[in-house]
């Protein structure tokens, strides 16, 4: 048996009967369960107590390196708290690798190498990153070697306040996560920690208590809502106020908000934003907690006419673009994947941002969830949610002036006939809107550009 082996053994065996640890393990075991209540009584009970000082000298010499299947999390947090030590806890799964700092025991610092716990994801869904271009400022701060939350700073372009506040708001995020792991190895590596790496300053019962009573209160929420039929509205006096609470909420919670009508349900609501079920299970949760919406009824559908117009010319431009690439891959082949890239690029960026993250150069057609989403989160206004219509536009016309170039007049004419085929079966069959009035007016701008 080697001396790691040696160590994992010293914590089973001679530390499993400690009543503190013991506390620690079964608050664990039922927070893995989603047992919160019992986590919580079992973290506050080892909260009163401490662990035998003899014992607590052995797991010293054995938390720099195991698994969680042999040491709960809690457990290795607290190795770390109990001797004041001072480094970085790295651990890793299958999808992750997450870092905490502790300075003299004390949580200072998380950072994660999943993309949706990064300070530019917080950011962007704050919206904070409203009034700069994000991709920008990061690679600059790269270049100059600062941190982006320092180099926002700096720059002026965020507070120390508004940075605080992301980066404790981050931390919570990345340990609650962590909590949730059943398997994965860690090792705590002893070296010294700077100034600017101390944000926040949590022991970790504290926070193990603070992620366990947060879990608790989504959980009393989500048996409010057994299924995603239940229809929230705004109560008459928030209504009065909505202009003045919108500025308040971050980018994702402002255009839920501005979603709830009394009509559409749970379900309606994750179709429209794009989004996962969890994310606005979450959302929802909030607005409830901030007193801004309440539960309806119990089980409720309408046909959301909206969505339902938006969802179809959303869905007739990307049949629009699926013809005109095809026609592409026809002619030019493995040219048009640069091709579109070029012209996705050539966007201007209130525009581009409609397409970020989603695939537009492959087999598959792009992701409507994925443009959905982004409307979503860069147009949380409800008067801005026919952009995508004019985001469509200015693509197809980059798109097509390539093809003009590159293939001649005529081949692209011969898609410009394809098209007016389109809109002349939206000018007779689509119900007449606002909405439609203004993708025939697109349609008619591409093709008289051609004829």
């Amino acid at each position: 048996m080697d001396k790691k082996q040696d160590m994992l053994g010293v914590w089973s065996s001679d530390l499993s009967d400690d009543p503190f640890f013991q506390h620690l393990a079964n608050g664990t075991a039922f927070f893995h369960n989603k047992e919160y209540e019992h986590a919580i009584t079992e973290w506050q009970e080892a909260a009163r107590q401490r662990p035998d000082g003899s014992r607590v000298k052995k797991l010293e010499a054995a938390f720099y390196s195991g698994t969680l299947d042999q040491i709960p999390l809690l457990g290795f947090f607290y190795a770390i708290f109990a001797s004041a030590s001072t480094g970085v806890a790295a651990i890793q799964n299958d999808e992750a690798i997450k870092e905490v700092f502790f300075k003299d025991g004390w949580i200072v610092l998380a950072q994660s190498s999943k993309s949706e716990e990064r300070l530019g994801n917080f950011l962007s869904g704050r919206d904070l990153s409203a009034s700069f271009n994000l991709e920008a400022v990061a690679t600059e701060a790269k270049e100059s070697g600062e941190r982006l939350g320092t180099f926002l700073v700096q720059g002026g372009l965020l507070s120390s306040k508004e940075l605080f506040e992301l980066l404790d708001f981050q931390v919570k995020e990345i340990l609650s996560d962590l909590f949730v792991w059943r398997s994965a190895k860690f090792v705590f590596t002893p070296q010294e920690v700077q100034d600017a790496d101390v944000v926040v300053s949590y022991a970790p019962l504290d926070i193990a208590l603070f992620i366990a009573r947060r879990a608790l209160d989504f959980s009393t929420f989500r048996r409010m809502i057994p299924n995603n039929k239940i229809i929230f509205r705004v109560p008459p006096h928030i209504e009065r106020e909505k202009q003045k609470i919108t500025d308040d909420l971050d980018v994702n919670e402002r255009f839920i908000f501005s979603l709830i009508d009394g009509n559409r349900n749970v379900e309606q609501l994750i179709k429209f934003s794009g989004d996962d079920e969890i994310s606005i299970i979450n959302i929802l949760y909030r607005l409830v907690l901030m007193g801004l919406i309440k539960k309806s009824k119990d089980i409720g559908q309408y046909e959301d006419r909206e969505f339902k117009e938006i969802s179809r010319f959303m869905r007739t431009f990307l049949e629009v673009f699926r013809l005109v690439t095809d026609d592409l891959k026809k002619e030019v082949g493995v040219r048009t994947t640069a091709i579109v890239d070029e012209a996705v690029e050539q966007l201007p960026v209130e525009y581009r941002k409609l397409f970020s993250g989603v695939v537009m150069n492959k087999e598959l057609p792009p992701d409507e969830n994925g443009i959905l989403k982004n409307i979503a989160t860069y147009y949380p206004d409800p008067a801005d949610r026919m952009v995508f219509i004019d985001g469509f536009h200015v693509l197809l016309q980059n798109i097509l002036r390539k093809m003009s170039s590159v293939l001649g007049v005529a081949i692209t004419k011969r898609m410009i006939s394809d098209i007016g085929r389109i809109r002349w079966d939206i000018y007779r069959f689509y119900t007449d809107s606002p909405m439609k009035r203004r993708v025939l007016e697109v349609f008619d701008k591409l093709v008289a550009q051609y004829q």
